[in-house]
């Protein structure tokens, strides 16, 4: 089964795809591929969203930055266009499962639609950020910059057209990022 692993960081985020076993190169081993966008939570905040709430047009031209730099690597590598799972971890995206969970998950890995992602990101980007402060399950050093990290994410699955994206949750309670 061929995964894709995405981290998004802070100022990147690091795309690798592992291929089915039963590609191997020369030294049998399965061949990965690595990508990184030089996109990630905090420059997609810092670079687009500026208003609190966010404007709309905000909004898009983050969600619309972040795809350009996947369609980037849809070009780079093909083999990521047809993954059968994702994978992806971060702050971001750990505090956005548990916002959508209405607190820290209890497994390590929380399947995430892309309905729930979608509102999960409906809502945090339309809170001012005393409100967005109130969401069970967002850790305070992230209130400043979840909305970017919601748009790193809404661009995954619309880029992708996936249904559900696995969120690895492992650390959720200690996840944090320079967050404002």
């Amino acid at each position: 089964m061929s995964v894709a692993y995405f981290a998004i960081g802070d100022a990147e985020t690091v795309i690798i795809v592992e291929h089915d076993d039963r590609d191997h190169d020369r030294d049998g081993a399965p061949p990965n591929d690595r990508y990184v966008l030089p996109r990630g939570m905090v420059n997609v905040t810092d670079a687009h969203i500026s208003a609190d709430p966010p404007l709309p047009e905000q909004l898009t031209n983050a969600i619309g930055d972040m795809q350009d730099h996947l369609d980037d690597a849809l070009r780079e590598v093909p083999a990521l266009a047809t993954v059968e799972r994702v994978v992806v971890s971060g702050a971001g995206p750990q505090a956005i499962a548990a916002v959508e969970f209405g607190g820290t998950p209890t497994d390590d890995e929380f399947v995430l639609t892309r309905d729930a992602a979608e509102d999960v990101f409906r809502t945090l980007a339309t809170e001012s950020t005393p409100d967005r402060r109130r969401n069970p399950g967002l850790p305070a050093d992230l209130v400043g910059v979840i909305v970017g990290g919601c748009c790193a994410l809404v661009a995954i699955f619309r880029s992708l057209h996936l249904d559900q994206a696995v969120i690895d949750t492992r650390g959720v309670a200690h996840a944090g990022g320079s967050g404002r």
